[in-house]
């Protein structure tokens, strides 16, 4: 081997490191929008197909709602505040509201900063959270009675943060295809990347759930492609809580689990979260 030879391995494994490195830094700054997609529509539009859907804006209806919200036909027997996932808007979790509704539970479906009608936020993890604590406090203090929460995959972030959350006593979590970690996740589909140290938020359920003894039901999808079912199951081997149910949909995949659900099923989560939250009287 010649020393031109060398010389130019050197300069080519030096353009190859320098080019993953540039990489890695357009990944670290544009991450947000790898993990958000936000659908967006005028406030009129929004408070035209939620009122079709059976919801109103909460608390109002202007830019500054944060909610969907839905009351049952009969007596109201509690309250769920719901986090969607990262993907469209409030306005189209028709399919998480209905099966509480008809258990007679009030719904509240949360809204992000840029979804829907509101109007641009920050989406980074302690505003996101830090909002989801706040809109539950404000649900406890308005209405009152046993509120419990439930997210669907990002969305169990802030369920989970909510839930782990000391002053914010709530009756129980229904995480729906959640993961353990974003990091984890994010080795399943970029094995190749220093995911530890691109992260710029860490959505850690394990961790914000680590104090939490209430009812927690996970529920993962079998052949889930974009959060593997191993990482909900991963998220329930670690939950301190002794009131917690694993419910696996087998041959789910993450965006059709709620067609292989029935009633029953529902009827079944709820009713556990129920008795765990007696069990702690």
């Amino acid at each position: 081997m010649t020393v031109s030879f060398l010389a130019m391995l050197l300069r080519f494994a030096a353009l190859l490191l320098l080019g993953f490195a540039g990489f890695c830094l357009l990944l670290y700054w544009r991450q947000e929008g790898m993990l958000f997609f936000p659908e967006q529509a005028p406030l009129a539009t929004v408070v035209r197909e939620a009122q079709a859907a059976g919801f109103r804006l909460w608390p109002e209806a202007t830019p500054d709602y944060r909610a969907l919200l839905a009351e049952p036909a009969g007596e109201v027997r509690g309250t769920c505040v719901i986090w969607h996932g990262n993907a469209g808007s409030a306005r189209q979790r028709g399919y998480l509201a209905a099966p509480l509704l008809q258990m007679g539970l009030r719904v509240v479906v949360a809204e992000y900063p840029g979804y829907g009608a509101r109007p641009r936020g920050s989406l980074r993890e302690a505003a996101l959270q830090a909002e989801a604590r706040a809109l539950t406090a404000e649900v406890q203090r308005h209405f009152g009675g046993p509120v419990m929460v439930m997210g669907e995959s990002l969305g169990a972030a802030m369920a989970a943060a909510v839930a782990g959350a000391q002053n914010l006593p709530v009756a129980g979590a229904l995480l729906l295809t959640p993961w353990h970690d974003l990091a984890g996740v994010a080795r399943v589909h970029y094995p190749w990347l220093p995911v530890g140290l691109l992260l710029r938020d860490r959505f850690d359920n394990a961790a914000a759930l680590r104090n939490y003894r209430g009812p927690v039901v996970v529920v993962t999808a079998g052949s889930d492609e974009i959060i593997p079912a191993a990482e909900g199951r991963r998220l329930y081997q670690g939950l301190a809580t002794p009131a917690r149910l694993l419910h696996e949909i087998p041959a789910a995949y993450h965006n059709d689990w709620v067609d292989r659900t029935t009633l029953a099923d529902w009827r079944v989560w709820l009713a556990f979260v129920k008795a765990g939250t007696a069990d702690r009287r």
